[in-house]
C-alpha cells in the first residue's frame, strides 16, 4: 500500500477539537525561550477530581492482566492491518475508536512485537499513518500509539517530530523510547528532550539516560538532570551511579554550584521513598563523607555562600543514628571508621561560626531558601519559629504546618489567633459538602486542616475551630476534626461538643463520615477507622 493512500483518506478524527500536536506547538511558542513545564489544557479539569500530573498514571501504575492486554492487542493489529491495506475514512475511524478506548501504556510491549511481525512490506504506511495520528489528533491516547508506531517504523529523520511532541509530558516516555528505535545513537536527543521537561517526563528521559558514557551528560546529570518537579528521590541514585558521583566528589575542589547539586542528591539518597536510597547505592559512604570534607572546606575558604549543602550535611548525619545506622552497618564501605569520619567532619560543621553565618543570612531569604534554614536552625542553636510567625503574619508565606510544630501551649495560641485572623472561617465551615478541597480556592480550608490534625496534642485548645471544622465544606475538615476530638478523649470535651456532633452528624452528606460522626459520640471511634 502507497504512502499516498494513507497520507490521502478523510480523517476522523477531525471533530472541530483541535490536535494536540497544535497545542504542544502553541504552548512552545507561548513558553518562549524559558524551560517552565507546558501546560495543556485538552478537557476542564474538575477542582473535585484528584487530577494527576502528566505521565504519572503511565508511570507508576501497573497493567492490566495478560488475557485482557493479549486480546486488545490483537483487535489493534487487525485493525491497523486493515488500514493499511484498505485505507479509508471507515477503516481509519474503526482504529481511532480502538485507540481512543485503550490504555496505551498497558498494551504498546505486545502490541508492537506482533504488528513488526506481520506489517512486512507496508513498515513506509505504517510510518504515514503514525505521522498523521500525530499531527492530527485531539485525543491523547492515539497520540502516544502513533509515537510509539513511529518509533518501530519510521526513519532518523522523524526524530525531531517525536521530540516536540515529547516535550508535553504525558507523551515524553513514548517519545524517550522511539528515539532509542529511530536514532543508532540516541543519547544527544534524549538529553536534548530531558533538558526541556520537568515532571514525570524527565524522570522518564534520565532513567533512559542510564549508562551513558558521553562526559557532558554525566556531569549534567550531577549538576541538574536529577532535578524535578516530583521527587528528586526518584533519579537521586540513577544520576548519582551514572554521572559518577564518587568521582565527582573525588576532585580537588568542587564549585560552589556543583556543591549544591551533589548535596541535593546526597539528601534525596538520605531520604529514600519511591526509588532508590542511600542502602542501594554502594558508593554511599565514600560520597557522604567527600561531600562533607567539600562543605568544610568552603566554610574555611568562605566560599560557602547556600544553605543546601549544609543541609545535605544534616540528613547524613541522620545515618549515624538509630535504625539507619543499624541498616547500614556492615553493608560495603560503611565501616567503624566510615562512621567516626562523618560524625567527626559533622561535628566540625555544627561547632563552624561559618555555617551558623550561612543559616542566619538565609534566614533572611525568601521562599524555599528560608525554609531550608528554619528547617535546620535549631541545630545551630537558632529558634526560627518567631520567624516563620511573623512571615505567616505578613502574609509572606505558608507557614500554618511549622508553626503548629510546638509543643509550646503559648506558641498554639498565637497561632490560633492569627488563624482568626487571617482565614475565612464562615466559608470554611460552609459544608457540609463531598467536596475533596483541591485547589487554590481551598487555600484557606489546607490552612485549618494543618492546624486541626495538631489540635490532637492540645486537648481543650482551639474548640471554636475545631467547630468550624466539624461543619468544614471539605470532607478532609470533618475528618480531622473527628479525629482530634478522639484523641483529646471525652472528659476533655467541652460542655457543648456532644450537642455539636449530634448536629454535625445530623447534616452530614457522606454516610462514612456520618459513621464516623456516630462512633465518636458513642465513644467507639478507634485510631483506625
Amino acid at each position: 500500500m502507497s504512502v499516498a493512500s494513507i497520507e490521502s483518506f478523510e480523517a476522523p478524527w477531525s471533530d472541530g477539537r483541535r490536535p494536540i500536536h497544535a497545542l504542544v506547538i502553541d504552548a512552545l511558542a507561548e513558553r518562549g525561550a524559558a524551560k517552565r513545564e507546558l501546560r495543556i489544557e485538552i478537557r476542564r479539569h474538575d477542582p473535585d477530581e484528584v487530577s494527576w500530573a502528566p505521565g504519572a498514571l503511565d508511570s507508576l501504575f501497573g497493567q492490566p492482566d495478560e488475557s485482557s492486554r493479549q486480546t486488545t492487542a490483537r483487535s489493534l493489529v487487525a485493525a491497523i492491518n486493515n488500514v493499511l491495506r484498505r485505507p479509508s475514512n471507515s477503516s481509519a475511524a474503526h482504529l481511532y475508536k480502538l485507540l481512543s478506548e485503550s490504555d496505551t501504556i498497558a498494551i504498546v510491549d505486545t502490541l508492537l512485537p506482533r504488528l513488526i511481525d506481520e506489517i512486512g512490506d507496508r513498515r513506509a504506511a505504517l510510518a504515514a499513518l503514525s505521522r498523521r495520528l500525530i499531527l492530527e489528533s485531539p485525543v491523547v491516547e492515539p497520540v502516544k500509539a502513533g509515537v510509539a508506531l513511529l518509533g518501530v517504523s519510521g526513519t532518523a529523520d522523524d526524530a525531531a517530530l517525536v521530540s516536540t511532541i515529547g516535550r508535553y509530558e504525558e507523551i515524553t516516555l513514548y517519545s524517550v523510547v522511539a528515539l532509542r528505535h529511530l536514532l543508532a545513537d540516541p543519547d544527544a536527543a534524549i538529553w536534548d528532550l530531558a533538558k526541556e521537561v520537568h515532571g514525570w517526563g524527565r524522570i522518564q528521559a534520565v532513567e533512559r539516560l542510564a549508562g551513558t558514557t558521553n562526559a557532558d551528560i554525566r556531569e549534567w546529570l550531577l549538576r541538574d538532570g536529577f532535578r524535578n518537579s516530583i521527587m528528586y528521590e526518584y533519579l537521586a541514585c540513577t544520576c548519582a551511579r551514572s554521572g559518577g558521583l564518587r568521582e565527582f566528589l573525588a576532585r580537588d575542589e568542587i564549585d560552589p554550584d556543583g556543591l549544591i547539586a551533589t548535596g541535593e542528591i546526597i539528601e534525596a539518597l538520605v531520604q529514600g521513598g519511591p526509588a532508590e536510597s542511600i542502602e542501594d547505592y554502594a558508593d554511599g559512604a565514600a560520597v557522604c563523607i567527600a561531600h562533607l570534607r567539600h562543605i568544610l572546606r568552603h566554610l574555611e575558604t568562605n566560599q560557602a555562600r547556600d544553605v543546601r549543602p549544609i543541609s545535605a550535611a544534616l540528613a547524613i548525619k541522620t545515618l549515624g543514628e538509630g535504625d539507619r545506622a543499624e541498616q547500614l552497618r556492615g553493608q560495603p564501605g560503611w565501616t567503624a571508621q566510615s562512621f567516626l569520619d562523618i560524625r567527626t567532619l559533622i561535628n566540625a560543621i555544627l561547632q563552624s561560626p561559618e555555617a551558623k553565618a550561612v543559616v542566619e543570612r538565609s534566614l533572611e531569604c525568601d521562599g524555599y531558601t528560608f525554609n531550608v534554614a528554619a528547617h535546620i536552625a535549631p541545630s545551630f542553636g537558632i529558634d526560627a519559629w518567631p520567624l516563620r510567625l511573623a512571615r505567616q503574619r505578613s502574609g509572606e508565606a505558608d507557614q500554618w504546618f511549622w508553626l503548629m510544630r510546638t509543643e509550646d501551649p503559648d506558641r498554639i495560641e498565637q497561632v490560633l489567633g492569627l488563624a482568626r485572623a487571617q482565614l475565612d472561617l464562615a466559608l470554611i465551615g460552609s459544608g457540609p459538602t463531598g467536596s475533596l478541597g483541591l485547589g487554590p480556592d481551598f487555600r484557606d480550608d489546607s490552612a485549618l486542616d494543618f492546624i486541626l490534625q495538631d489540635l490532637r496534642r492540645f486537648p481543650g485548645k482551639g474548640w471554636d475551630l475545631l467547630k468550624v471544622g466539624l461543619r468544614g465544606r471539605a470532607v478532609r475538615a470533618r475528618n480531622m476534626a473527628i479525629n482530634a476530638l478522639r484523641d483529646w478523649g471525652q472528659d476533655a470535651w467541652p460542655t457543648d461538643a456532644k450537642d455539636e456532633l449530634r448536629l454535625a452528624a445530623a447534616r452530614e452528606t457522606e454516610e462514612d463520615v456520618r459513621e464516623r460522626f456516630e462512633k465518636l459520640i458513642a465513644g467507639r471511634l478507634l485510631e483506625d477507622d
